[in-house]
Formats: C-alpha cells, structure tokens, sequence
C-alpha cells in the first residue's frame, strides 16, 4: 500500500476520502443489520456468528483508512486532529464491540454502538461554515439514530424482549442507510475550520 502524508489531501480529496469512507461503513453497517436480523427473527445460527465478524472487519477497515496509508511519523498528527481521533475512538468501538459478541459479552456491542452515536452527536467537521453546519446536522441525526440502536439492544439484552431484537437492527439499518447515502457538502474541509458540535 502506497502512504502519503496526512496533510497532502486537497479539501476535494478529503471530501472524496470521507465520502468512501461512509459509504462503506455504511454498506458493511447493512450486512451487519440483516445478519443480526436473520439470526434474531430466523434463528440462523450462522448469522449470529456472522455479523459480529463484519463489525470486526468495518472496525479494521476503518483503521486502516485512517493510519497505514500514512507514514508513521504522521500518525501523531493524524490522533491530534479531533476528527480523526473520533474516528479512531469510533474504529476501535467497531472493533471491541465485535471481538466481544464473539465472547458473548453482551453488554459491551450496545454500550460500543452508544460510544459511537454519541460521538456523531459532537462530531468535529473541517470546512466553511454553511457546510459545517449541514454535516454537523446530518451526523446529529445518524448520532441520535445510533444512540436509539443501542439502547433498544442494550434494553433488548437485559429484558430479553422479542420486538427488541426485531427493533435494534432496524434502526441499526436506518443509520447504514444514513451513512450509505451521506456526502460531504460543498465548502467541507476548505479554509479548515473545526467546529465542535
């Protein structure tokens, strides 16, 4: 793989970068929806083996968007900037929330899906500040989407309750399409201004 440094990307490439970058976590989010559906309405077993995997490849494959296509001498760099470290935060929530429903911790995917919603709802943006100002809407919205999935399945777990199973998915699924269907309005990372909120 080919690195290049973390500040080489033109606003137009980071646009480009952070739209591929929803896109396909929005996809593998999908795969993660219907399988967790297929196990909890179908009892297909292989399913419930299935889709914690996914999560593990969509937390590795966000990780390895942010860092090993850079050297390693930017990846201090690239953990200063706020949203890349949420990024991070949000890769490694992905990451443990799979490695643990492989375990059958089942506390821990719901507590790693609230981490993450939480994370969209104060979500750092780089740009001018009408277009900042649409992401961070968009990304409240996929926050507070994520923030419902995880409690319906944290609840789900605790209470053991049917329609909850059937529930989170899909509004796990709501936010993949929110994620799928996301793009980075004109005006985002130009003249870098970070916006907390």
């Amino acid at each position: 793989m080919k690195t290049h440094r973390f500040a080489s990307h033109s606003p137009e490439e980071q646009r480009r970068l952070s739209n591929l970058g929803h896109l396909l976590e929005g996809l593998l989010l999908a795969v993660v929806g219907c399988l967790a559906l297929l196990n909890n309405v179908a009892s297909i077993s292989w399913a419930g083996m299935a889709w914690p995997i996914m999560l593990l490849v969509a937390g590795i494959l966000l990780l390895i968007l942010i860092y090993p296509r850079h050297p390693l001498v930017d990846w201090p760099s690239i953990w200063k900037d706020p949203q890349q470290r949420q990024h991070t935060l949000m890769a490694l929530a992905i990451t443990v929330g799979g490695a643990a429903e492989l375990a059958d911790w089942w506390f821990i995917w719901p507590l790693a899906i609230l981490l993450i919603g939480v994370q969209f709802l104060a979500h750092t943006q780089h740009g001018q500040s009408e277009a900042v100002s649409r992401a961070v809407l968009k990304h409240r919205v996929l926050g507070s989407t994520l923030v419902l999935a995880g409690l319906l399945n944290l609840v789900e777990n605790i209470i053991d309750a049917d329609v909850l199973a059937i529930l989170w998915p899909i509004v796990l699924l709501t936010a993949a399409a929110q994620l799928f269907l996301y793009r980075e309005p004109e005006g985002a990372f130009e003249a870098y201004h970070g916006h907390e909120g």
